[in-house]
This record gives structure tokens, sequence and C-alpha cells, in this order.
């Protein structure tokens, strides 16, 4: 099986560390709700990732993005999706209440992977230039989205980690709201360079 590993394992840990929807709605939850009670929104972004990384290898995801109104439905639901996303991290405190039920869950980390325009050109670039070359192409399909899907676990520890010490340090309401309104213009500035490109 050809594959280039070193250049692979540069381009993935680059793409899934820099700052972007999934890393910065990460960060926000681990502000809120600490590092440990965050297996649900992990699990949803790796399963959801996971999937579009096989609709990449496959080439189904070429097809819908070469589509050029399709790519307009997908630029304007992303952007909508982010914007609303955008809205909860502004509004969620380091002061959460005991039991009180998370506003980010597996549901929407899950289905945010589809709508997440960085996922979908880090997936598609991915599969172009990494794929494995071997003659069963599901092998090759499941080797790049398995070990790119894992390569970014502990890149979501990361920014899980960064938000959960934000919190110790940040122990006023008003330090809160000033970095929930940081999160919420970092992904509006996600949301503009979906359309500048």
């Amino acid at each position: 099986m050809s594959f280039n590993i070193v250049g692979y394992l540069i381009y993935a840990s680059l793409m899934s560390i820099t700052p972007g929807p999934n890393n910065l709605m990460l960060f926000s939850y681990g502000k809120a709700y600490g590092f440990n009670d965050s297996r649900n929104v992990m699990f949803g972004i790796f399963l959801g990732f996971f999937l579009m990384l096989c609709l990449a290898g496959y080439g189904i995801a070429n097809i819908v993005t070469s589509n050029p109104m399709a790519g307009l439905v997908l630029k304007i639901i992303g952007s909508l999706w982010m914007l609303y996303l955008a809205f909860i991290l502004r509004k969620l405190s380091v002061k959460v209440e005991p039991g009180k039920k998370t506003a980010i869950g597996f549901g929407q980390a899950f289905s945010m992977q589809f709508v997440n325009l960085k996922a979908w050109v880090m997936a598609i670039s991915g599969a172009s230039a990494f794929l494995p070359q071997s003659n069963n192409i599901h092998l090759n399909v499941f080797v790049y989205a398995i070990s790119l899907g894992l390569v970014g676990i502990p890149c979501m520890f990361i920014w899980l980690k960064m938000g959960d010490l934000i919190a110790k340090i940040v122990k006023s309401e008003k330090a809160s709201r000033i970095l929930g309104y940081t999160m919420f213009s970092l992904m509006i500035v996600s949301i503009v360079t979906i359309w500048v490109k």
C-alpha cells in the first residue's frame, strides 16, 4: 500500500489543531462544562467527521462540491448553522448550575460536521493528496478516514483543556462575557472566510 505517512501526519496535525468551528466549539464547551464532561461532544465530532472522510474517500463529496448550486447551498446552510452556534457559544458561562443540561450535545456536534466548510476542505483535499493506494478501495477509504480521525482526537483534547484551564483562571462573570464575545467574534470570522475564498 502506497502511503506518504510523513506528509500525511504533518497535514493532518496542522489541519486538526488550527482554529475552526469544531475547535472553537470545544474550547467554549470546555470553558463552560469542564474537561471531563466532554464525551458526547467529542464522539459526535469524531463520528460525523469520520463519515465525512469516508464520503470524501469514495469521491461522493467531490460530486457535491463540484456542483455550483450545491456548493452555494452548503455555504448558506453552513454559515447559518455556524451563526447559530456562535450565539450559543457567546452565552456559555463559566458558572454552570449543577444538573443543567448542556447546550451542545452529540446531535449538534455530529450534524455540524456536514455543514462545516473547514471539515469539507480538509476531507476532500486530504483524500485527493493522501488517500492510500491499494487494490481495495474500501481498505483505502477506511485507513484514510480512521487515521485522520484519530489524529484529531489529541487536538480536540487540547482545545477542551484550554477551555477548562481558562474557566479556572477566569472567575468573574464579566471576564467570562468578554471571552464569550471573543469566541463569538472568532466564529464570525470563520463564517466570513467561507465567503471571501
